[in-house]
């Protein structure tokens, strides 16, 4: 169990790690050119703005999909006496089916 915990968490260390690379490479505001108007360049400023806040909401999705593993994963672990008593409860269920 310690082992696949340790492997979650290096998991988690390699996704955080990408997604700090991405936000990092995003791209600069470019540098208004000669032929460029003012609309244009602003234009550009707001399109370097939007990529940025996308790669931003990618990691906080990435980071939210992370989340729902490790809550349902938690939620599917079943005790030994759980089965048992599943086991036994369908074992009783269906055997009075049979009967009529």
């Amino acid at each position: 169990m310690d082992n696949l915990e340790e492997r979650q968490r290096e998991m988690r260390e390699r996704n955080s790690a990408a997604s700090k690379r991405k936000q990092a490479v995003a791209p600069a505001i470019p540098a208004p050119q000669i032929g460029d108007s003012s609309d244009v360049h602003a234009l550009k400023k707001q399109i370097a703005k939007l990529e940025k806040r996308v790669l931003a909401l990618e990691a906080e999705n990435q980071s939210l999909r992370l989340q729902k593993t490790i809550v349902v994963e938690r939620g599917t672990q079943k005790s030994g006496e759980d089965t048992v008593r599943e086991q036994r409860h369908n074992f009783f269920k269906y055997s009075n089916a049979r009967r009529y």
